[in-house]
């Protein structure tokens, strides 16, 4: 259903490294981050976290997660604007929300992105939203 499964999050020098990667584990627990040293727009130090996974289980599991905590009728729910021309789809999670274990939607730009490369078979975005609700609505 999906060809990979990636989180990213960025870790401001205020931050603890540690505790942003603990909110990527609570969606994808399994997953090995990688760390990227950036520099913001003025200059200051930024850490862009990344975790992946290609591993059908680890991509259930995660999509497993989701759906418990914010309902299947709100992962459905504007499934056409999720879903890019290359049929990834987005999610922004809240940040702080997830270090403490709980999945929501982003209501702020502290967030953590998701992106999730649909398998469309051709590839195009009503095709992969097709695919992401039957694998919803299956979960």
């Amino acid at each position: 259903m999906f060809h990979w499964f990636e989180l990213r999050a960025f870790c401001h020098a205020t931050e603890d490294e540690e505790k942003v990667v603990a909110a990527l584990r609570a969606v994808l627990p399994n997953a090995e981050a990688q760390r990227e040293t950036l520099e913001g727009h003025f200059g200051n130090p930024l850490v862009a976290l990344t975790v992946r996974t290609e591993a059908a289980a680890d991509i259930k599991e995660a999509w497993r997660r989701i759906v418990d905590a914010l309902g299947r009728d709100d992962v459905l729910a504007g499934l056409e604007a999720r879903i890019d021309d290359d049929a990834v789809y987005h999610l922004r999670i809240d940040k702080q929300s997830a270090y403490q274990g709980v999945i929501e939607k982003a209501g702020s730009g502290d967030a953590i992105d998701l992106r999730a490369k649909v398998e469309a078979y051709p590839k195009k975005p009503e095709v992969a939203v097709r695919v992401v609700r039957a694998f919803v609505e299956a979960l």
